[in-house]
């Protein structure tokens, strides 16, 4: 069987704003949104939860879609002729995982193949005679173990970045137009690294395409508050920096590990 990895043309999934709000409610306590938005969204009290669930939901699925031999597909989703579910990477306030599960849809109105029914922990009637359950999502690691080694060198692709629209517009405007940006850039990637060998707790590891990348924050107008994160894709004995993100969306990235602990990130929730 293979899966659809968009949620919503999987499955009916109804009162799915609700379905968020209890899920957030079901979880450990955490804060769900940004203290302040660039852009507009519907989703106004969870929008890291919908963002973090959707893009766990696609990750599962590929994996499972990708995984020819049935017992090891199972990890990453249960699927029987009227059942499916998957762990989401959440548990609830007595530490046991919570699963997003779904049935066959029912509905004549709907060609849709599922129903999503909810999130529950193992002691739903849903999962009652599911066994064993779906292990938690998984990234693999491009390294041994997953900690950022400071003394690697990082080199900066700077003609890509500066030359990509979308990784100029995260850059602060006041800097942007800058004759010297090219070297400001480079300037503030080594600072931020230097920084790094003495607080190596300000990089953050990030999911990505089922691989971990780092995320270092990157200081260009202010030394002590960081305008943007740069992904780090390991190498050999190095690191590259192709892309910069805006820290919003380095906190989406670096939630679908784990929860964000360091203070630069921790601080755009609320």
């Amino acid at each position: 069987m293979t899966l659809l990895s968009d949620l919503f043309e999987a499955a009916y999934v109804p009162c799915w704003y609700l379905q968020l709000d209890a899920l957030a409610e079901l979880a450990l306590p955490e804060p769900w949104k940004f203290r302040s938005l660039q852009y507009a969204t519907k989703n106004t009290e969870t929008p890291i939860l919908e963002r973090y669930i959707h893009a766990i939901y696609k990750k599962q699925v590929i994996d499972f879609n990708g995984e020819r031999n049935p017992a090891r597909a199972a990890k990453f989703f249960h699927v029987e002729n009227e059942h499916i579910c998957f762990h989401t990477g959440l548990y609830t306030r007595r530490y046991k995982p919570i699963y997003g599960c779904f049935d066959r849809n029912k509905k004549k109105d709907s060609t849709l193949e599922w129903h999503f029914r909810g999130f529950f922990d193992e002691s739903a009637p849903w999962l009652k005679y599911i066994s064993p359950l779906p292990e938690k999502p998984r990234y693999f690691m491009a390294q041994n173990g997953v900690n950022y080694n400071p003394d690697w060198p990082i080199r900066v692709n700077i003609d890509h970045i500066l030359g990509d629209g979308e990784n100029l517009s995260r850059i602060p405007e006041t800097v942007r137009m800058a004759r010297n940006l090219p070297l400001l850039l480079e300037t503030a990637v080594e600072l931020a690294r230097r920084k790094a060998v003495v607080e190596p707790g300000i990089v953050v590891p990030q999911g990505y395409q089922g691989r971990v990348q780092y995320l270092l924050p990157i200081c260009l107008t202010d030394m002590e508050n960081p305008d943007l994160a740069m992904t780090l894709t390991v190498m050999d004995g190095y690191y590259v920096g192709n892309t910069c993100l805006t820290l919003e969306m380095a906190y989406l990235n670096a939630r679908l590990l784990a929860r964000p602990v360091a203070p630069w990130l921790t601080g755009l929730v609320g």
